[in-house]
């Protein structure tokens, strides 16, 4: 009986041993190193990659993995904490928020632009420009005039629209596409054709895929919700920050752990000057906008001699 307690202790004692070395010789990420998976939102794909390019250049000890999802796997990638981040154009629902209470757990949550949802038409198309209620009537499917293609069947968009429209799938006038450019693709091709994407994937003029992208179709103006303003407005930074631009959504950052590691720091950083500028710089609308200070001094002009 002593020769089996002595054994074991001697094992007991051998696994622990193992299991303090694989705990301290696991690599823990920090705000600035480490390497960590984040899943994004396929409709916010140029915001994400331009974020984190530059955050790779200021920190090079860090490793961010992207992986663009539909909206629908961000959430389940959240879940299943696979990911330690995401990019996500709306709030966690009552809904999803349930399964994280039940763990007694706020997930932290922080908005860092205003996007829009851009709407394309063929270079072809008679018309330039709707009235919200005419595009809402489109997006119900009402008309008959023209097919309404999203981006991807589980996008954000499309999860917009619905929500927008109140209706529980989409109208039979409008389809997927598998991407924003196949959707692009399909408006350019079609006259009837009214495209539904993310305006971050247009809305950096500096960009050639933006190039491309309008050089293929048309934009799309669109009268305010309400008012008496019946002019039409294009989603650009100055219309979307006076609520001319009807169709604009939030975009968060929702973070699986409260810890202050990579997940954390790269927040931290999107929500930075540098952060919000690059957001500023794609044409989204930065959460939190820096004043600007400019000092104008005069001074006597002298006399002027011919």
């Amino acid at each position: 009986m002593n020769k089996l307690v002595i054994i074991f202790s001697i094992i007991s004692t051998g696994l622990v041993g193992c299991m303090s070395t694989n705990e301290s010789s696991r690599e823990v990420d920090t705000p600035t190193s480490g390497e960590i998976n984040i899943a994004v939102d396929e409709t916010l794909q140029p915001i994400a990659e331009a974020q984190v390019d530059i955050f790779h250049h200021q920190y090079p000890n860090a490793k961010i993995n992207i992986r663009y999802r539909s909206e629908a796997q961000c959430v389940t990638d959240l879940y299943n904490d696979s990911c330690k981040l995401i990019f996500l154009g709306r709030q966690l629902n009552e809904g999803e928020m349930g399964y994280f209470k039940k763990m007694k757990f706020n997930p932290p949550t922080n908005k860092i632009a205003t996007d829009a949802i851009a709407l394309v038409l063929n270079p072809r198309a008679k018309d330039t420009a709707f009235t919200y209620a005419q595009v809402l009537e489109i997006l119900r499917g009402g008309s008959s005039k023209y097919n309404v293609v999203f981006d991807n069947q589980s996008s954000g968009t499309v999860h917009y629209i619905l929500n927008l429209t109140g209706a529980t799938k989409m109208p039979a006038n409008a389809f997927a596409a598998s991407s924003n450019l196949d959707a692009v693709n399909y408006v350019a091709k079609n006259e009837n054709a009214i495209g539904v994407i993310g305006w971050s994937w247009i809305s950096d003029g500096d960009d050639p895929k933006t190039r491309e992208y309008l050089s293929k179709t048309r934009l799309v103006a669109l009268s305010p919700k309400e008012g008496s303003d019946k002019k039409v407005y294009k989603p650009y930074q100055l219309n979307i920050a006076q609520n001319k631009y009807p169709l604009t959504r939030e975009v968060y950052l929702v973070q699986r752990e409260r810890r202050n590691g990579l997940s954390a720091g790269f927040t931290a950083f999107v929500l930075s000057d540098i952060g919000q500028t690059i957001m500023l710089k794609s044409g989204l609308l930065p959460a939190q906008q820096q004043d600007r200070w400019i000092e104008i001094k005069s001074k006597p002009v002298g006399k002027v001699t011919n």
